[in-house]
């Protein structure tokens, strides 16, 4: 009996479980999409400027060619040519630089902030898809008065119980829960039967923030 609400308790927490990594990943994916995204502006913005650059310094009113530069060497025009170049990628790699620090705080129009705002809707759409499903396990009977404290209410935890439950190392809950408790208490172990938060903790959370946006 305490065997099978285990097992089925340990089923709706992996679920939830891995709905909470897949928001986790879902978030990721966003902020590495906008990250990329300034990346690539100012990627272009060092482009644009080099080339520009170049094309202006190719023109006579640079100086650099025209009618004098017929009458140069090829040494001369190689070398032009190659400070020319060496300039252009420099600045255009300093722009390229400065752009995306500016950008990623916001102090140039297309910034981060507005950068977010492009593709939040889809974000959006795919986080609420997660909200959903675990708004619909948290109503599940087996969660509303769960027979186990709070901070034991992740895969791990419940592993370890239904472990010692299987080898016949305790009797009831109560003993696995002091189990468990002494086993916690060694660092190492620690990290190994239990998580920082419950599902359920972290799933309320979620929920609750999502509520507030």
């Amino acid at each position: 009996m305490i065997l099978d609400y285990c097992h089925q308790l340990l089923d709706v927490l992996t679920k939830l479980e891995e709905l909470l990594q897949s928001s986790d990943e879902l978030k990721q994916n966003y902020e590495r999409r906008v990250a990329r995204q300034v990346e690539w502006q100012a990627i272009f913005l060092g482009f644009l400027i080099s080339s520009i650059l170049i094309v202006w310094f190719m023109t006579e009113k640079s100086g650099m060619f025209g009618r004098v530069a017929a009458k140069t060497g090829a040494t001369e025009v190689f070398v032009r040519m190659f400070s020319i170049s060496f300039v252009a990628l420099v600045l255009g790699n300093g722009i390229r630089i400065g752009s995306q620090w500016l950008w990623m705080r916001d102090y140039f129009p297309l910034g981060k902030r507005m950068v977010k705002r492009l593709f939040f809707k889809k974000y959006q759409k795919k986080e609420n898809e997660i909200i959903k499903k675990i708004n619909q396990i948290l109503k599940e009977e087996i969660l509303e008065v769960p027979q186990l404290p709070e901070k034991y209410l992740n895969s791990r935890s419940l592993n370890y119980i239904i472990g010692c439950i299987e080898d016949k190392e305790v009797k009831n809950l109560s003993e696995a829960i002091n189990l468990l408790e002494l086993e916690s208490q060694d660092l190492q172990v620690r990290d190994l039967i239990m998580n920082e938060k419950s599902a359920l903790l972290k799933s309320r959370q979620l929920v609750s923030e999502s509520q507030l946006q």
